[in-house]
């Protein structure tokens, strides 16, 4: 937790921006000099503070996590690096403006998750429909729904209440498709996507459990929270739980994943779907590395744009 230090020396004030860090074994304090009075704006301070933190943590990588060697060391700098930027880009927002910052996130990130499912809809369109302006009159109710539909699942992960199990997981994906025809519940039947058999029906319930406890394992286990939601939401993927709506769930936990350990957010595009399915194809064959890197390549780029 970033705080301000105050130091007497002589009699005299003097104040500091300071942090504890993990290091692995121990916590490190990385401090900036304020001076004797403590400005209103601690916007440069911030940015100090930052870079201390992020080459800190750049050279203590294998020391902090059970790191992933399928990963280069290289690119677990850069997740690092954009983990540590949305913590200082959320740190100097006010509550205002991080509701408007996640609601515009949402509208993006709903835009794009039901893009790459097939949706037409603008992303004006998709706009509209959440901040309930002007609908156009040949938008089915069906496209609207998914929509309404999305933001109640997306303000779910958002809240802070969401707990990762079984229920919990069913529940999210009835809020999903509520209204829509599509089966709850796990799936009743076989389902193959892009001609690859996904997990059996009476297999799910099973699988999902062993999901949930390898997860937990990686955490226990001080696995790389971010390599970790990568598998994990390949092996959802590859489980496709549902029968209608797993790349939307899959999406929307990678962040809530992201964002309950301290990692921001990440948007998969729509014009880079096809990337995104090669690398999820490749990863269900064994090689990850592809995933990998298409994940990082996509969280860097998210946080560019996001802090721009």
């Amino acid at each position: 937790m970033i705080k301000i230090e105050k130091k007497i020396i002589k009699n005299k004030p003097f104040f500091y921006l300071t942090e504890q860090i993990n290091v692995g074994s121990f916590y490190k304090k990385i401090q900036v000099y304020i001076g004797k009075n403590i400005p209103k704006n601690l916007g440069e301070l911030y940015g100090a503070l930052q870079k201390k933190e992020i080459e800190l943590v750049g050279n203590n990588i294998e020391n902090i996590y059970n790191i992933d060697k399928i990963i280069a060391p290289e690119e677990y700098k850069k997740i690092e690096i954009s983990r540590i930027g949305f913590k200082y880009l959320f740190l100097e927002m006010s509550e205002h403006k991080k509701e408007q910052f996640f609601r515009n996130f949402a509208i993006k990130f709903i835009f794009e998750s039901n893009a790459i499912e097939g949706s037409k809809l603008s992303r004006g369109e998709v706009e509209n429909i959440i901040r309930r302006k002007y609908i156009k009159a040949d938008i089915s109710r069906k496209e609207i729904l998914e929509v309404e539909n999305s933001i109640k699942a997306f303000n779910i992960i958002r809240s802070g209440e969401f707990k990762l199990n079984q229920s919990s997981l069913i529940k999210l994906h009835k809020f999903l498709v509520n209204g829509l025809g599509v089966e709850t519940g796990y799936k009743r039947r076989e389902i193959v996507v892009n001609n690859k058999k996904t997990s059996a029906p009476g297999e799910v319930k099973k699988e999902m459990a062993e999901l949930l406890e390898w997860r937990g394992k990686q955490k226990k286990n001080k696995q790389h929270p971010f390599a970790t939601a990568v598998r994990f939401h390949q092996r959802f993927e590859l489980i496709h739980p549902f029968s209608d709506g797993n790349g939307r769930i899959g999406r929307l936990l990678f962040n809530w994943m992201l964002f309950q350990g301290g990692y921001g957010l990440i948007l998969f595009k729509n014009k880079n779907r096809q990337a995104y399915f090669f690398s999820l194809d490749q990863a269900d064959k064994g090689r990850y590395g592809k995933l990998y890197r298409h994940c990082v390549k996509v969280y860097k780029k998210t946080f560019e744009e996001l802090s721009g």
